[in-house]
């Protein structure tokens, strides 16, 4: 368990790859890789685990199952894996990867050995050294995703263009870019991070809430609009966080988007940014897809901007 997703998959697959009789050709038959689908592990990965487990490996070696973020389960596919965690097969090593021990059930956690691993703190000071000035480009992202950061951590920082990461001024081009569906690499899935502050951003400077809210509430519907709707809720969760932090220290090396700094500090805080910030957080948290993604990011956006006031003096 940990704060990074994708940093604790890595860590995960590392331990399965430490077996000193594990090959790469070994992946075929004797491991099971479950991940969320449109939100959710529903019962049907389930299933996959107790076909996989009908038969022993070969040799004398183990089967590995990695259920990597295993707090979406969904409670029938949780009490079905119960069952397999009550009576696993001697051959059978089961890993799961969470950010959200605490939404397990009791069961299930009583059931395992805990293992906490957490992002080394010296891989982001190597970004920041090695990006320097441009570090606020990527640092958000890259904090947030392993995946990203160890890209970025292997580029040549001379290789990687600004432009790449540019976003349109226009709400309707954000909506596009965001509504895009291609194959993401690192660098498209910071762009698209940045589009979803962008978006964020248009809500703190609107009069008119509900008007810009028909605007871009396509994003929220149709194929993809319930990850969509998480993405965006986990962007204002990290813009609340860092609005708080930078209310006190605005040079923190808590704060995650670097490049909101100075816009942060032009705002006051709603006196109910706490609750916004535990409602995205425990939304975060959540087992089930089953909200409407559309009152989702409505809830989510209503609360970014009644948390960060204009001041007076004329903030942004």
């Amino acid at each position: 368990m940990g704060r990074d997703s994708e940093y604790l998959k890595v860590l995960a697959t590392s331990i399965v790859e430490s077996d000193p009789k594990w090959s790469k050709r070994r992946y075929v038959e004797d491991f099971l890789l479950i991940e969320p689908e449109n939100g959710n592990i529903g019962i049907d990965r389930i299933r996959d685990i107790e076909e996989i487990m009908l038969h022993r490996p070969s040799g004398d070696g183990k089967k590995y199952v990695l259920i990597h973020q295993c707090e979406r389960m969904t409670d029938e596919s949780a009490n079905a894996f119960l069952k397999i965690l009550e009576e696993p097969p001697s051959f059978a090593t089961l890993i799961m990867t969470t950010t959200s021990w605490q939404c397990l059930l009791p069961t299930i956690r009583s059931r395992t050995v805990s293992m906490r691993g957490e992002v080394p703190r010296e891989l982001m000071d190597e970004l920041r050294a090695k990006y320097g000035k441009r570090v606020p480009e990527i640092f958000a992202a890259s904090r947030e995703n392993f995946t990203i950061l160890r890209y970025f951590l292997e580029q040549n920082p001379d290789s990687v263009e600004s432009a790449s990461f540019e976003v349109p001024s226009d709400l309707d081009g954000l909506v596009e870019l965001i509504k895009e569906d291609v194959s993401e690499n690192s660098e498209s899935t910071v762009r698209k991070r940045r589009a979803f502050v962008a978006l964020s951003k248009n809500f703190i400077a609107t009069d008119s809430f509900f008007s810009t809210f028909r605007r871009v509430s396509s994003v929220f519907t149709g194929s993809g609009s319930f990850e969509r709707a998480r993405e965006l809720v986990k962007v204002v969760r990290s813009i609340l966080s860092d609005a708080v932090i930078a209310s006190v220290n605005p040079s923190s090396k808590s704060i995650t988007n670097l490049d909101l700094i100075e816009w942060l500090v032009d705002f006051d805080l709603g006196k109910e940014i706490m609750t916004d910030f535990i409602w995205c957080d425990r939304f975060l948290r959540q087992r089930t897809s089953s909200l409407s993604s559309t009152l989702v990011a409505l809830r989510a956006l209503n609360s970014l901007s009644r948390s960060l006031l204009r001041r007076e003096n004329g903030g942004n």
